[in-house]
């Protein structure tokens, strides 16, 4: 059959479908439609008489009639009648959502997807249907051809399979595991009905304008097995009917639509984008065919066509509505350059008002005509291709084409004869339409009101499934066991995972027992989850019997005994015995149901011989095992990664017991899954029609698979619409069979017997949606092969034969394969798709009743809202019409002045393209100006939650890609964000760095300019603490255009993840999860510039530069796990980029669109500048940014919901910090509350004792008189004894473990010590000693404020000076500092490179533990002690705050170097003293990994999203804490409270202590000033008084963390004030002088001539040695001195026998007054 043939049996087809309506159509009125009723179970009254009144119709307001026929599947009739009240029906809108097909999966409840697969002609087009029906089993398809008609008030649609042939097309063949189904008719017909005026006068009121919706549906399923419900038809097309009235009145507005084309254009693909709603045509420019026949006569139809034909000479017109706003792109590729250049001209055109006016009959939708017409090509062998995309681009109207506005201009009404429709039918439908359809329903037409048809719901009646004659009875009961028994399976798969308690994991499989009271209740369950395999391949492995013997060598043999129906099949097992045990069998009923994502295989012994003839009897030999329940759950998470589950409730008998089962468990699921890795999946059958199976082997030695199968008349579907509508049809016998070509076989070599009528191959992605692997379809023809065997052999390729991948022989016959083919990017994206557990289901109940009641429930959700929508949008539609703007120039009368215009239009396109700067992308409403009423922290938050959803769920749908270079760039609308302005995401995996590493680069401005080409400058205006604040940023525009200021608010925040279940992996599961995978935002977004108007624009914005929008740039930095399957480097981070920017002025959308498009670009920049970069330092405590709860679940209330700000440490405060790379200074700035965490509490606590630390250091403001020289006092070497000491004694006290958050209420410890106090821990700094090879120095400023309240002031740079900024040599708190390696992480870019220069973790703390001491009373000398008297730098403290800066440059002598010597230590120097840096062992002996490794989380404040939060935004972000003053205009600078720190208030003294919650390990401890140390000497008289003053290092209650004393007490005193004192020894240091803080040499203090130690020590000594030499003394046993006497002559000579004997373990009195002793003994 050659084309054309084809072509006219196709055209036959949709003409007998066209006679079969026109046909229903006039026998309105005849008897035999009987009234079907109509059900609404999930409708209670109330809401039946609330969608009466709203006009909304329902499914129990669709009338439906049947009529049967004799040769054929009944028809149904489906009518619904909607007033027309509110506004005139558009039948416009009606064709566009029945022409395209996208859309009928949102109202027909039974489709699944549909496409379009060729225009046939202008009126026709050919679709391809996926239907829900047919699960459990095989879902069923459809390919259809479709035309329409229409007039002003009448609208037909029809629609018929395509009738099957030889030489079909690829989409006509079978596309297994989908069963094509045979569509009879399905038809609409739409009816705008106005009531006669004759009528008017007999009625009060004026008689009201309906829609008649009418449906005649004729479907042929091809279904034999059903699991029956009580739904019936009549409610699915109810459901149906309702449903397109909806999606009409919803969608219809807004489908554009392709309305024509003409001689010279070839359709290739047309798609809707749902949630785009985007138009897609791709199509071709090619010779024009002027030769085709030209008929003597013609009908209307064919003139129409012809005149409309040559209309349209290469153009393709396209109707869109004129309400909505349309972007058009049109793209062009040429098959030479010369046809690429082709030009092209557009044109859009409507309707003009006065015609409008004129046709009072007139009630459809405004509307423009959009077309494109090419230039002819240039010879017959050019080709040109082209894309045009139609997409809703917002609210405003209009036209835009590749970014350019449009002119829409007004044209004169066409003729309505064009209208395509045939007078015959136009009059058909016309004669319905006063008549009606109104009928009584009685008992006796409902109960006739099954049909053949009826498939959906079990209503047919009861077939024979047996090769015997089983009766209705037996085949009741069959079915009811395996649905017991089903819902048994499916119960236990649901049951909670608190239910089962594991009891082995071996192999990757992990087996778990059901908890029950119930003893003699055994069920096992095994998981194991396997990755690189499809649901395809492990199903077959599974239910293939023969595969079992690749793993298990027990394994007898496997029978076929019995195909009971199209599910359910009877098996005999045999196992080989195992001395001692006997073999095994058992006789189970095995039943598949299959869904696209989950397969359930589960079986159960037959043991009914009269159910069951074929059971075998027994074997005595042999053990029959009682199968209560086996079950395969099969579910796919991924394309390439598969869970199964197996569920085991048997009973080996025997001497086997039930305990033997989780090892097989483990063989059997370890095994399969090694099997189908290894060999790939085996051949199976997947469906047998017209037939049953009598055999199935496969031998896997040999790679082959046999079945054979026979025709069974009543398993047979013929398909009675062909005959009924006058088709040759002839029942067929169909094998469908599964073969996977990747793994288990390249080719295949079968062999079928006899010879098949027909074979159809189908080759799909083996991770394809649709059931990966070859799909073969064998047909035989059923009444020559009804009394034959038919036998189907598959085996593997011969080796011998060519290496031709995919090559399918058949008899020796090779065999076309029809291949699905993939594109790459959708490979590449489902192999890197997330995984995604299915929800567990029972699969017995059809997919479609579930979709009705889910849309019922969605319908009546929407009643309420709907009415007062419909108020708004009547109230709001003049409104847009009237401010829409205009674009179309003043139109001339000629036609001549119409073709100069369009020709000016686009000789000009190029012009416009630089002209279009007038015209940027408008926003109007809230995303025209960010409102004032707003504070500017609430538009980050918004933008900071809309981040977290969005990274919550990555998939979704709608994301265009804009760019596949380097890594995919996708787009997409959000409205939440911008009507206007689309949302762009970029993602790429950024190797060996970490994510916090990342996040230090992006929060740093001055490392921006170095990756950020766009970037240009900054101005912090505001900080609100923890790095949040708000800034006017400068990006450059590039030429021509100006560079744009941007008012953002930034912050940044860590998502919160659940804390780890087990102590043992406590730390692991906080480095692994809490630090590093958790996500990192780090958002910013515009604010209002009213909300900053105290501040001078000639100061930040000196230009004048425009001003643009920021809706959002987020980053979002996630760690990768490395236990991952991906192959990344460790550590490697997922980072993402999403931006919304809208630059504003002059910029045009186009321009403004790809600049968004560049941004998330930057990841590359940034990714290439980390390289050649070490992280910068990192404030650890308080931490920088905030902890982010997770989103709240009810999704519904979330755009309502408010924030709270949870403060966790009130003591610290984080402000601002900055690093400039060039000359490597980081500097930061943060707040001391010294009143919430110094003031005594209501109930005294007594915090915990502080850790000793070795080889910390005291930093004060001069080195004492009696210090050494800094290069002797830090020797490493000089003193290991004295360290090791330290170590030790701090390791043997207390745990290592502290939590910073933990308050005690006791003042005992677990352990019943005395918890003693702890110095206040200020800071935690981690510095990266690869970025300063040479040395660093940390410079430390603070100043303290009385009362503190007021706004700090910021400075302009990390060099300049603020009144809010400690000034250079300003310190009046006396820090400590102690110096720490930190371990490697394994997620930390340091953290697997041993070479690599370790972090340091620098703890700065004041000493505050000597001023919380209790009051005692020495027991030696009975005085009384107490804590010395607070200093003044302390009670101001405690009153106030402290401004602290921190800031780390390198050293002086490293600024010219370049790097030290690996086994060189580098150089750490705090305000001038040098610091000695632990190794990470002492690290690890003095901190514990718990201290070291601890990410300070539960310190960070916690932003959570709350629907009860009072305010949108917490007050916490309300106020900012400091303010940039030198950007303030001058009255406001002016009337603000002076907040300088008076003179007196910089005392420089040692500091507060911190309660039980803020209380650090302390190992660094302060050198008390002079008048301290009077002070205490006054306080405590005697020799024990070094007790109130000074650390002991080895005393077990560690009271103080002050280590050692610079001086002796009569040494000089040095006033706090002038930051020096005359010394002894030498001069001051001039940097300490200038630095003001404290430091002395941590391990000893002396003269240059020798060390010397203070008497506490010496005295401590001397008493550790007393003590241990008496102890040593108690261990020496004086020498037992004896004779021994061998001979009794040898008593004459005494000298010669002594012994002398050293005692080393005696044991006395052991036993009858013998005591045992081990000595060694000297001969004399």
């Amino acid at each position: 059959m050659d084309g054309t043939r084809l072509r006219e049996s196709w055209y036959t087809a949709l003409d007998k479908a066209q006679a079969h309506f026109r046909q229903l159509l006039t026998s309105h009125a005849s008897t035999d439609w009987k009234r079907v009723p109509v059900t609404n179970d999930g409708a209670t009254p109330a809401t039946k008489g609330k969608g009466r009144a709203s006009g909304v119709p329902e499914v129990t307001d669709v009338m439906v009639h049947r009529r049967a026929t004799k040769s054929s599947e009944s028809v149904y009739r489906a009518v619904l009648e909607v007033p027309i009240v509110d506004e005139p029906v558009s039948l416009d809108m009606w064709k566009s959502v029945l022409v395209t097909p996208e859309l009928r999966k949102e109202w027909d409840p039974a489709v699944e997807s549909a496409q379009l697969l060729e225009m046939f002609d202008q009126a026709t087009r050919i679709s391809k249907v996926n239907f829900r029906l047919g699960w459990p089993a095989n879902p069923r398809d459809a390919v259809t051809i479709s035309r329409t008609f229409n007039d002003a008030t009448t609208l037909i649609d029809i629609s018929t399979s395509l009738p099957r042939s030889p030489d079909e097309p690829t989409y006509l063949r079978p596309s297994p595991p989908y069963v094509r189904s045979d569509v009879a008719l399905f038809a609409w017909c739409i009816q705008r009905i106005q009531p006669h005026t004759k009528d008017q006068s007999s009625r009060s009121s004026p008689p009201v304008p309906k829609l008649r919706i009418t449906c005649f549906w004729q479907h042929n399923f091809r279904l034999l097995w059903n699991l029956g419900s009580g739904s019936s038809l009549g409610q699915q097309l109810g459901a149906m009917t309702v449903g397109l009235y909806k999606t009409v009145q919803q969608r219809g507005a807004r489908v554009p639509l392709l309305t024509g084309y003409g001689n010279g254009v070839s359709i290739e693909r047309v798609r809707f984008a749902i949630d785009r709603e985007a138009l897609t045509v791709d199509y071709s420019i090619v010779p024009e065919d002027d030769d085709h026949p030209q008929p003597s006569e013609h009908s209307l139809e064919e003139l129409h066509t012809i005149r409309e034909i040559r209309r349209l000479t290469r153009s393709v017109e396209f109707s869109l509505p004129a309400a909505q706003g349309w972007d058009v792109q049109l793209s062009t590729k040429g098959s030479s350059e010369e046809v690429s250049q082709l030009p092209w001209t557009a044109h859009a055109t409507r309707p003009s008002p006065s015609s409008q006016s004129s046709d009072a009959g007139a009630s459809d939708q405004a509307k423009f005509v959009f077309t494109v017409k090419h230039a002819p090509l240039p010879n017959d062998h050019s080709v040109l291709k082209v894309r045009v995309v139609i997409e809703l681009s917002g609210p405003s109207s209009g036209l835009r084409l590749n970014g350019i506005p449009q002119p829409i201009e007004d044209l004169e009404a066409r003729d309505p004869s064009s209208f395509f429709i045939s007078q015959s039918m136009f009059q058909d439908a016309s004669s319905t339409a006063e008549k009606s359809f109104q009928t009584q329903s009685s008992a006796a037409t409902a109960a006739t009101s099954t049909s053949r048809a009826s498939t959906i719901n079990g209503e047919r009646p009861p077939i024979s499934r047996t090769p015997t004659e089983r009766s209705a009875v037996a085949e009741k009961s069959i079915l009811s066991r395996v649905k017991r028994n089903y819902i048994y399976f499916s119960s236990l798969l649901q049951e909670p995972e608190a239910k089962w308690k594991q009891t082995v994991e071996s192999r990757g499989v992990s087996v778990s027992q059901l908890d029950s009271i119930d003893p003699t209740l055994v069920v096992y369950r095994a998981e194991a989850t396997f990755v690189g395999i499809g649901l395809w391949d492990l199903y077959a492995a599974i239910t293939t019997p023969g595969a079992r013997a690749y793993w298990d060598k027990l394994h007898d043999d496997a029978v076929l005994l019995e195909d009971v129906n199209e599910l359910t099949e009877l098996w005999h097992f045999k196992t080989k015995p195992a001395w001692p045990l006997n073999g095994r069998d058992m006789v189970v009923l095995k039943t598949v149901y299959k869904s696209p994502t989950t397969i359930h295989v589960f079986a159960f012994s037959a043991d009914d011989p009269n159910l069951f003839p074929q059971i075998p009897p027994v074997d005595p030999n042999v053990i029959r095992t009682q199968v209560d329940l086996q079950g395969w759950a099969i579910e796919a998470l991924s394309p390439n990664t598969v869970l199964v589950t197996l569920l085991e409730q048997s009973d080996p008998k025997g001497w086997s017991n039930k305990g033997s089962i989780p090892q097989q468990m483990i063989t059997a699921v370890a095994g399969i899954g090694e099997f189908a890795i290894k060999c790939g999946g085996p051949p199976i059958v997947t469906r047998l029609e017209g037939a049953k199976a009598n055999q199935l082997r496969y031998d896997h030695e040999r790679g082959n698979f046999r079945v054979e199968y026979e025709g069974c008349a009543k398993r047979r579907v013929t398909s009675d619409v062909d005959a009924g509508r006058g088709g040759a049809s002839l029942p067929v016998i169909e094998c469908e069979i599964r073969c996977d070509l990747d793994t288990w076989a390249s080719s295949l070599d079968i062999v079928v017997d006899p010879p098949p009528q027909s074979i159809a191959a189908l080759r799909r992605h083996r991770f394809s949606a649709n059931g990966g692997g070859l799909w073969l379809t064998i047909t035989h023809d059923a009444v020559f092969s009804e009394q034959e065997r038919l036998q189907v052999i598959v085996r593997r390729g011969p080796m011998s034969a060519p290496k031709e991948k995919g090559l399918v022989m058949v008899n020796g016959v090779k065999v076309e394969v029809d291949v699905e083919e993939m594109p790459e990017r959708e490979m590449k994206n489902l192999t890197k798709q997330k995984r995604v557990k299915p929800a567990r289901v029972p699969l017995d109940q059809p997919p479609v009743l579930g979709v009705i009641r889910r849309r019922k429930a969605e319908w009546d959700a929407d009643k309420d809202p709907q009415s007062a929508d419909d108020d708004s949008n009547k109230a709001s539609s003049p409104a847009a019409s009237t401010t829409s703007f205009v674009t179309t120039p003043p139109s001339f009368a000629t036609s001549f002045s119409k073709f100069f215009t369009y020709a000016v239009e686009q000789a000009t396109t190029t012009t416009q393209q630089a002209v279009a700067a007038i015209s940027p992308a408008i926003a109007g409403g809230e995303d025209a100006m960010p409102s004032s009423s707003k504070p500017p922290m609430q538009y980050a938050l918004e933008a900071l939650a809309f981040v977290q959803d969005l990274h919550s769920q990555p998939g979704g749908d709608g994301w265009t890609v804009v760019s596949e270079k380097d890594f995919p760039v996708h787009r997409r609308v959000f409205p939440e964000v911008s009507s206007v302005i689309p949302v762009h995401k970029g993602e790429k995996v950024v190797e060996g760095v970490a994510a916090e590493e990342i996040a230090s680069v992006l929060k740093s401005y001055d490392c921006r300019k170095q990756w950020d080409s766009r970037f240009d400058s900054v101005s912090v205006l505001e900080a609100y603490g923890a790095d949040a604040h708000t800034a006017f940023v400068v990006t450059k525009g590039g030429f021509p255009f100006r560079d744009r200021g941007f008012y953002l608010s930034s912050m940044i925040a860590r998502e919160t993840v659940s804390a780890p279940a087990s102590r043992r992996n406590a730390v692991e599961a906080e480095q692994l999860s809490s630090d590093n995978r958790a996500a990192i935002f780090y958002v910013s977004a515009s604010f209002s510039p009213e909300s900053v108007s105290h501040f001078s624009t000639a100061k930040y914005n000196p230009y004048s530069l425009p001003v643009g929008r920021v809706y959002l740039d987020a980053w979002i930095l996630e760690t990768l796990d490395p236990y991952s399957a991906e192959k990344y480097a460790i550590p490697s981070t997922r980072c993402t980029r999403v931006v919304a920017v809208d630059y504003a002025g002059s910029i045009p959308a186009a321009v403004n669109s790809m600049i968004n498009g560049m941004l998330p670009k930057s990841i590359l920049a940034v990714e290439s500048y980390l390289k050649s970069l070490s992280p910068s330092p990192l404030m650890r405590l308080p931490a920088a940014g905030f902890m982010l709860a997770l989103p709240p679940e009810d999704k519904l209330r979330t755009p309502q919901t408010g924030w709270t700000l949870r403060t966790k440490d009130a003591t610290r405060t984080f402000l601002t910090a900055a690093f400039i790379p060039s000359s490597k200074v980081y500097s930061s700035l943060m707040i001391l509350n010294g009143s919430a965490s110094l003031s005594p509490p209501a109930n005294e606590r007594t915090p915990r004792p502080s850790r000793i630390l070795p080889n910390s250091n005291t930093v004060s403001g001069a080195p004492d008189s009696e210090s050494a020289p800094t290069s002797e006092a830090h020797s490493d070497n000089s003193e290991p004894g004295a360290s090791e000491r330290r170590i030790r004694a701090a390791r043997s006290r207390s745990p290592r473990g502290r939590d910073l958050t933990g308050r005690s209420s006791t003042m005992f410890t677990p352990r019943g010590e005395v918890r003693h106090p702890v110095d206040l821990l200020v800071s935690e700094l981690i510095v990266d000693s690869k970025l300063y090879p040479g040395g660093y120095e940390v410079l430390l400023r603070s100043r303290i404020e009385k009362g503190g309240k007021a706004q700090l002031a910021l400075p302009a740079s990390v060099e300049s000076e603020s009144s809010g900024v400690p000034a250079d040599g300003e310190s009046v708190l006396p820090f400590s500092c102690g110096a720490y390696t930190l371990p490697p992480s394994p997620l930390h870019s340091a953290g697997l490179n041993a070479d690599r220069p370790p972090r340091h973790l620098l703890r700065f703390t004041l000493p505050t533990a000597q001023y919380e001491m209790s009051t005692i009373v020495d027991p030696l000398t009975g005085e009384t002690r107490s804590a010395p008297p607070k200093p003044q730098w302390l009670l101001d403290l405690e009153e106030g705050r402290a401004i602290i800066n921190v800031r780390v440059q390198p050293t002086a002598a490293a600024t010219g170097s370049t790097a030290t010597a690996p086994g060189k230590m580098v150089v750490v120097a705090v305000n001038g003293v040098p610091v000695a840096v632990m190794s990470e062992k002492e690290s690890l002996t003095a901190l514990g990994r718990d201290e070291l490794m601890d990410s300070r989380a539960s310190k960070t404040d916690v932003l959570a999203r709350s629907v009860s939060a009072e305010e949108q935004v917490p007050a916490g972000l309300q106020v900012p804490l400091a303010v940039a003053e030198h950007l303030l205009e001058a009255a406001a600078k002016a009337s603000e409270p002076s907040d300088a720190p008076e003179p007196q208030e910089k005392e420089s003294t040692p500091a507060p202590c911190e309660s039980a919650e803020d209380a650090a390990e302390s190992q660094a401890s302060p050198v008390p000033s002079p008048a301290e140390a009077h002070a205490q000497e006054g306080a405590a008289n005697g020799l024990m008084r070094f007790l109130n003053s000074y650390t002991l290092p080895f005393s077990p209650s560690r009271r103080s963390s002050a280590l050692l004393s610079p001086t002796s007490p009569e040494g000089p005193t040095r006033s706090p004030l002038s930051g020096s004192a005359p010394k002894e020894g030498g001069a001051v240091s001039p940097k300490a002088e200038n630095n003001g803080v404290a430091g002395a040499v941590l391990t000893r203090t002396g003269t240059r001539g020798g060390a010397t130690y203070p008497l506490s020590t010496v005295v401590i000594v001397a008493l550790i040695a007393f003590l241990v030499g008496s102890l040593l003394r108690s261990l020496v046993s004086p020498a037992d001195f004896i004779y021994v006497v061998t001979d009794e002559k040898e008593l004459g000579s005494v000298s010669a026998g002594w012994r002398e004997m050293k005692r080393l373990l005696e044991f006395k009195y052991v036993l009858g007054g013998w005591d045992f002793q081990i000595a060694a003994v000297r001969r004399h």
